[in-house]
């Protein structure tokens, strides 16, 4: 039976893939919607991340109960900062200490008490974290780098010495047995690169030896900051050049496929398009050559769900495991660390990945079933690929009606458009600087795989359709190889 705890009570709670954390039960505020569920459920405040989410009862532990034998699990840095951080609560009185599992007192029918249910009345209660100021962190703190979804502001405040009059609210995607809904307050916008690498220094690496197949625009920067955080890398492309610069970084090379397979725990592979990955999968020498119990294969490549699914079937029948992660994100995040990982298969090999994802982006969302990342990338890059040609066709409109470009680029950069990708593509345009960050012929590529996706699914996407035609237009006027952005020169004839 889990046990009952109370409004303030300091806690022990544990997220999926995550150590226990220092937490507080706290009383959400009335439009936090409770996860469905029969299963009771508690709103806690991590200390240290200054986040929030619903936890199963039968997920936290009393705090005192279990304080030496969490501490002795758990090295991590920014986990002993949140453990000072209740202990100075504690030693305030500003926190309940918690009491050993058992029967619940008789006052448990408190209306501060006990876990939510679908017909309480949630009010709200004002949560006093950490003095410490919130600092985003890529170590094993729940919460940060982890599955979240897009952000949301709802004008959820809080105390003044942490944030100010509005903050953003990420909720996390709930797990299919709907373990917990993640709210993530962010003091800023936007991370500083400083914040960045402090963070990334925080990562503990895991022990497995990791592989990595194919290093082109997105694959050498992903691999780079493996590296960079410690972890034990073997590398492999079908250009040995491209290998160099990282065996200085730190890497090792293998001389096949099969060979860096055979020597690594779990090796990733990110290469162009669904005919690359049966070629390093299916081929001479290739992923399957190598794979048996014990095994592990993460596709991160740009397919489509039948080429995923073909793979994970090989991949399985020989006793492997196999996840899907393609990336969100361009050259630029790839180097700095910050791509956005939609993965899908086994779930255990996903939280194994865990110091690895956390190296090379800064969110990776679990999906479930092997396709639900593909499917999730080819839309991401279908509306990715729709708003660029919408936005090509915008600047050649107001380069023909006399419009200065740098003046309309100011504009967008002050209005609901200011993105990094209308920063940065605009720049590009302004400057007919089309140096690949993403390769428009990938791109177009990503488009024609979400049509297909729309096709089977009967699904219609005239917009995705017409923008797909002015990418191919580009391309055959010579710009395959170009940026994205160069998909401009589509509309400026």
């Amino acid at each position: 039976m889990a046990a009952q705890f109370n409004i303030g009570d300091i806690v022990w709670a544990k997220l999926s893939s995550f150590p226990p954390w220092p937490s507080k039960i706290v009383r959400p505020k009335k439009d936090i919607k409770k996860p469905k569920g029969k299963k009771p459920v508690y709103f806690v405040f991590f200390y240290g991340t200054e986040d929030h989410a619903w936890v199963k009862a039968e997920n936290l532990k009393p705090f005192e109960e279990y304080k030496d034998q969490m501490i002795k699990a758990n090295k991590g840095k920014r986990f002993h900062q949140a453990v000072e951080a209740v202990e100075a609560v504690l030693r305030k009185g500003g926190g309940a200490k918690t009491k050993k599992r058992g029967r619940p007192p008789k006052h448990s029918a408190s209306p501060k008490s006990g876990p939510y249910r679908d017909t309480d009345d949630i009010d709200h209660e004002e949560v006093v974290p950490s003095s410490k100021p919130v600092q985003k962190t890529y170590s094993r703190e729940p919460l940060l780098g982890k599955t979240v979804s897009p952000s949301t502001s709802i004008g959820l405040k809080r105390p003044p010495e942490s944030l100010g009059a509005e903050a953003s609210i990420i909720l996390k995607r709930p797990r299919e047995d709907n373990e917990s809904d993640l709210y993530n307050f962010d003091e800023s916008e936007h991370e500083t690169e400083s914040d960045i690498v402090t963070s990334k220094d925080d990562i503990t690496p895991t022990c497995l030896k990791i592989g990595f197949l194919g290093l082109g625009i997105m694959g050498s920067g992903m691999v780079r900051n493996l590296i960079k955080t410690g972890h034990s890398v073997m590398v492999w492309n079908r250009t040995p050049m491209k290998c160099r610069d990282l065996v200085q970084a730190g890497a090792s090379v293998g001389g096949t496929v099969n060979e860096v397979v055979a020597a690594c725990d779990i090796t990733f592979g990110c290469v162009a398009d669904p005919n690359a990955v049966r070629d390093l999968v299916f081929g001479t020498s290739g992923v399957l050559q190598s794979i048996r119990p014990g095994k592990a294969y993460v596709e991160m490549s740009t397919i489509d769900v039948e080429t995923v699914q073909d793979v994970a079937e090989s991949i399985e029948s020989r006793g492997g495991r196999f996840l899907e992660a393609p990336v969100i994100g361009t050259r630029k995040p790839a180097e700095d660390g910050m791509l956005v990982i939609v993965a899908g298969g086994d779930r255990s090999l996903f939280d194994d990945c865990e110091s690895c994802f956390l190296a090379m982006g800064k969110k990776a969302f679990y999906l479930g079933e092997i396709g639900s990342g593909t499917r999730m990338k080819l839309v991401a890059n279908m509306v990715l690929g729709s708003v660029m040609a919408g936005y090509a066709e915008g600047m050649s409109l107001a380069e023909r009606a006399g419009l200065d470009l740098q003046t309309v680029l100011d504009v967008f950069k002050e209005g609901p458009l200011n993105c990094a990708a209308v920063r940065s593509k605009g720049d590009a345009i302004l400057h007919s600087r089309f140096e690949p960050s993403f390769p428009l012929k990938h791109q177009q590529k990503d488009m024609r795989l979400a049509l297909a996706l729309g096709d089977e699914l009967k699904q219609s996407l005239p917009v995705a359709a017409a923008a797909n035609e002015m990418f191919k237009r580009a391309i055959s006027l010579g710009n395959g190889d170009n940026d994205m952005s160069s998909v401009y020169r589509a509309t400026a004839l």
